[in-house]
Order: structure tokens, then sequence, then C-alpha cells
């Protein structure tokens, strides 16, 4: 009895089903061979069909991908469609890699739009800062590049944010600032030759010649080596007045003067010896010039113009000489300015070589083409040649360039006092009186004033003329 009460509600079971199932063929898969197939149920969702579509962050990935392989065009379609399906702008990294596609495929409008909405949403946003400062370096927007990195230094303290602020306030010429920067860009990098080059110029702007030479050779340990840098190096070294450094005497198999020889610039072969040479080191002007002109700088001007200065301050007076020579035609085209100032130089020169006639001719035209500057110079220029034949012993010579002297500046009282003991000592004393009769004139209560009074008299004495008179009593002065 218990066996039948178990079997029978299996058998219902069985039976209900297997009724189900002859009355639904479609049921559990079933379908009748006979009948064609049914259409399926219109009441199924749309949203349970499968979706083939890629999602942001895959579309984000194959961008990036794209964009890594230089595919710049398929990477700007894909990141476009990953930042179309972010419309909340959460995924920052989206726009930021799309911007940097712009960027590459050199669509910098488009790279800056999306950069600056970057920027509005998070000013922070290091990564986004210095790519829009970048695109403003291209196109050499500097205070642009200041507004934008100056703010990020509140949040990072790294090389390429120093670097760019730095170069941006040199072109802007805030060199206090640039220098700031630029020795903190290199205490970042200090393998950085450009920083140390770009301090070395503001060192050289300021003056600092010392610091300027320190950091041009820095510069050329890292490798950077131009002939620009080189002709700048020696203007430091020029502006020190390390014309020739520590000259030093070695032998050179077929040297030829004025040119480099290892690390020897050969200046002038010894007397008496084959192949031995007088030379200057790395570490002078002139041997920095001789580098820049084989560089490729040799035609130009100033770089001439600088080693013949180099020659004159180093009292080689010869070689200067013949090398503003040599730049005469040159200079003829330049502004009167620095033609006035090639004159100045050359008239130096020819005085050292006692060339005084071409010394004061060269002065002369300086004056001519730059008076304000240069007039000046004529007093002591007269001053020069004159004592140059003092020394000689040609006490007519100097008494004729003293007299120019007072012709040029007739109310300077110790030329006059000056000309007056010239023509005491040359023994024409009535001129003499009367020159310090000027003084006086000029200077009453000047501090020879006693002495000059005496010497009038003296040499205004009868006596002087063979005619000695008695002095009447109770004269005066």
């Amino acid at each position: 009895m218990s066996f039948v009460k178990t079997i029978l509600p299996l058998i219902a079971v069985t039976l209900v089903a297997l009724a189900s199932a002859f009355a639904d063929p479609a049921s559990n898969g079933l379908t009748n061979p006979t009948e064609p197939a049914k259409p399926e149920a219109a009441t199924e969702k749309l949203d349970e069909q499968p979706d083939n579509k890629p999602d942001a962050e895959s579309l984000f990935e194959q961008g990036r991908s794209a964009l890594f392989k230089s595919e710049y065009a398929e990477a700007i379609k894909l990141l476009k469609q990953a930042v179309a399906a972010d419309p909340q702008g959460r995924k920052t990294s989206y726009r930021l890699h799309l911007a940097r596609a712009y960027r590459y495929a050199d669509q910098d409008d488009a790279s800056e739009k999306l950069l600056r909405e970057i920027l509005k949403r998070s000013p922070d946003h290091v990564e986004a800062g210095q790519l829009l400062a970048e695109i403003c370096y291209t196109h050499q927007r500097w205070k642009d590049i200041v507004e934008l990195l100056e703010p990020l230094l509140e949040y990072r303290h790294d090389y390429p944010t120093y670097h760019m602020l730095a170069e941006a306030e040199y072109n802007l010429d805030d060199y206090d600032k640039a220098r700031e920067h630029f020795r903190e860009a290199i205490r970042l990098n200090a393998k950085s030759a450009v920083d140390h080059y770009q301090l070395a110029n503001i060192y050289l702007a300021k003056n600092r010649f010392a610091r300027a030479v320190e950091s041009y050779e820095a510069a050329l340990r890292l490798g950077l080596e131009s002939p620009v840098l080189h002709f700048k190096l020696a203007s430091a070294h020029f502006n020190l007045r390390n014309y020739f450094g520590k000259v030093s005497v070695i032998t050179v198999a077929a040297g030829k003067v004025g040119t480099i020889s290892d690390a020897w610039y050969l200046i002038e072969p010894v007397p008496g010896e084959k192949d031995v040479f007088r030379v200057a080191p790395t570490g002078s002007a002139i041997y920095q010039i001789a580098k820049a002109m084989e560089g490729g700088l040799a035609d130009r001007v100033d770089i001439r113009m600088l080693r013949a200065n180099t020659y004159l301050n180093a009292r080689r007076y010869q070689q200067a000489y013949e090398f503003y020579v040599q730049l005469a035609d040159a200079i003829a085209k330049e502004e009167e300015e620095d033609q006035a100032l090639f004159h100045f130089y050359f008239a130096e020169s020819a005085f050292g070589l006692c060339k005084y006639d071409e010394y004061l001719g060269h002065l002369q035209i300086a004056i001519t083409l730059n008076p304000e500057a240069y007039q000046s110079a004529l007093v002591d220029a007269y001053l020069k040649v004159a004592e140059k034949y003092n020394q000689a012993a040609e006490l007519e010579k100097y008494i004729e360039y003293v007299g120019r002297a007072v012709d040029e500046s007739p109310e300077n009282v110790s030329l006059h006092l000056t000309l007056g003991y010239g023509y005491e000592e040359n023994q024409q004393y009535a001129k003499a009186v009367q020159q310090w009769r000027m003084v006086l004139d000029l200077e009453p209560e000047h501090e020879q004033r006693t002495k000059l009074l005496n010497l009038i008299r003296k040499h205004s004495r009868p006596e002087r003329r063979g005619q000695e008179l008695p002095e009447k009593e109770g004269s005066s002065d």
C-alpha cells in the first residue's frame, strides 16, 4: 500500500509533463517538422540583444595603441569616439591622449582647445599644462608659457617645467628669474648642456664673466659644440682680460701661426728655432676666437674685430694694426657707430707703433662719425702724443701738441700750466709768462699762485733781456 501511494503522484506528474509537450510543440525547443518555424515573440526586449559595440575604455586602448604606432589619423578617430562616450568628462586621460594625437598630427589649435578644457576643470593638471606650454613654445608665445607654468610649480618641481619656464623668461629678457629657474633645472638635470649654455648667456649679459666662462665650459664638456658658443666664450675671456692666457712654448711640426694645433693656438714662432712656437691655451680669448673662426665664423666682422682687439689689448700692436688694415673695407659697410669704434681702435694700434699722425687721423674720423662719443678723447690724444715727444727729448714737438690740446680746451687751467712749463724749459720765457698769467686769470686762487707769481716776476725782469734796471723803492706786485 505504501508503494502505491508513492508511485501514483510520480505517474501523475509525468503524464502532465507529456501532455504539455504534445500540446505546445515549441516548448522545450521541440518543433513539428511538418510546420514552418514561428517568428520570435514580439515581446522580447531589445536590450537583451548581445551588444557588439566596443566600450569607451576599449576605444581608448585602441586609440592609444595607434598613437604610439604613429598612426595619428586612426588615433584621433578612436580617441574622439572614446571622448564622446564619456560626456561627463570623467576620464581626463581620454582627452589628454587625444590632445597628444592632435599635437603629433600638427593640429595645434585642436590640441590647445582640449588642453585648455582640461586645465579649466583641473588647474593642477601638470601634464596638460606642460603639453600646452610645448605648443606655446613652438609658436614663441613666451608670456603664455610663464602664465601656464608658474602656477604649476606649486604642484610639481620637475625638470621640464623649470626648463621651459626658464626659456620663456630668458626670451622675455627677465634674466633674474630665468637665471633662478635655469639653475634649478640644472640641479634636477646636471647633464643638460643647453641649460648650462643658456645660463652662461645670462651671466654674459649681466657682465658676470667668470661665471659665464664656467657655464660655457660646462656646456662644452657635455658635448654642446657650436662656433657661436666659442665666440661667446671668447668674449667672456676677453672681458676678463684673459687675452692669451698663460703663454707656453711647444714644438709643432709644420705649424702655422694663427691656427690651432690640438689644445693650443699658435701665436708666433720662436726666433732661431725650427717648428717651435709660443702658444696660447684653450682657456684664452684668442684660442676660442680661432675655434669660432674655424667653425665657420671667419667672415664675420664682429669676430674679426674681436681678434684685432685681443691683439691690441695684449699690446701686440703690429698684428693688431695688420688686422685693422684687413678690416677696413668690410667696416665701411657697417653703421656709422661701428665705423667710429673701429677707427678709434685702429688709432690705438697706430699709436702703439708710434705712427702719431695716423693715430690722430683715425681718431678724427671717429670724432666725425660720432662726435658725442669721441670728441672728448681728442685732448687726451694730443697730450699722449706730446708726452711721447717729451720722452724722446723733442721739446718743440712736445710744445706743439700741448698747444693743440690748449686750442681744443682753452679754459682748461692745467693745460695752460703745462704749456707754460714747456715754454719755460724751451727758454721761451715770454710765452711761458703769458700762459701762467692765463692760469691766474682763470683761477685766481690757484694752489700754485705764489709759485707762479714768483715765476712771472722772475721771467718778466729786465735782466732776462740784458737790460737790468734797479727796482723802484716801495714797488709792489
